[in-house]
């Protein structure tokens, strides 16, 4: 068990897609990677991989910058895709949804254990990011998670505003729920619509918000003026004489 960056890359719409452009979406999904890794002066022959037809999971080797994929990396992988859709037919339009993360782990016997692909899968496949890459009708939606936001991003590591990507949060991933999402030469993440019909607005601070005057309350009624012919209440007290209390019963003297 080692800690390493992972990247899982997954093609938007396959499912729906006929045999024949499926084909030529796997042979963009690789072609791409491999090119956007080549122009990021990156060797993703020494990359391991797992594919999974319309995916893929991707563990980096020790000694590659978080820094050189969230920045210059998704920036050529934009580009590639961009370059093979403007020639291809809406059909076979690529579109890619990214994940990155750095955690642990291990080769297992069907594939790798840990952590950290089991987080970068469900940051990849999760519905924030799929929401916001249909929303925008873009060809590519990155999503981060909190430690390479964190780290890299917020840190100033790299090129990228950290205004420019949205928070999200997904179920279920304890530590790893917060992530941030990104759409490279897309629009702003924060003004899309979902699907659920919530518009996706800048996160307020974290602060709680100031306390609010209570609301004003009705001043009690004030007695009437003498005269008014109003029973007050009040007993009168006078040694000898009469005695008036609330329930007007008069008293002479102490005798009823």
């Amino acid at each position: 068990m080692s800690y390493r960056t992972v990247m899982a890359a997954d093609l938007q719409g396959y499912g729906s897609a006929p045999q024949n452009v499926q084909h030529v979406l796997q042979e963009n999904l690789v072609g791409c990677l491999r090119d956007a890794a080549a122009n990021a002066g990156l060797d993703a022959a020494r990359w391991e991989d797992q594919g999974s037809g319309d995916g893929k999971l991707m563990v980096l080797p020790q000694g590659v910058a978080v820094e050189v994929l969230a920045d210059r990396f998704v920036r050529e992988l934009n580009a590639a895709l961009r370059a093979r859709n403007r020639v291809a037919s809406a059909a076979a339009r690529t579109r890619m949804r990214l994940a990155i993360h750095h955690g642990p782990v291990a080769e297992a016997a069907n594939g790798y254990s840990g952590s950290a692909p089991v987080v970068v899968t469900r940051l990849c496949n999760g519905s924030p990011l799929r929401d916001a890459l249909d929303a925008a009708g873009a060809d590519l939606g990155v999503i981060v998670s909190a430690f390479v936001f964190r780290g890299s991003i917020e840190a100033g590591m790299t090129s990228l505003d950290p205004a420019d990507l949205r928070r999200v949060h997904l179920r279920g991933l304890g530590d790893d729920s917060d992530a941030w999402l990104w759409l490279p030469g897309g629009p702003d993440p924060h003004t899309l619509r979902f699907a659920d019909g919530l518009t996706a607005g800048r996160e307020a601070p974290d602060e709680d918000p100031p306390p609010q005057d209570p609301a004003p309350q009705d001043p009690a009624p004030e007695d009437p003026p003498p005269g008014d012919g109003a029973f007050r209440g009040a007993a009168i007290h006078a040694p000898g004489a009469t005695f008036i209390g609330r329930d007007q019963k008069n008293y002479y003297g102490g005798r009823p």
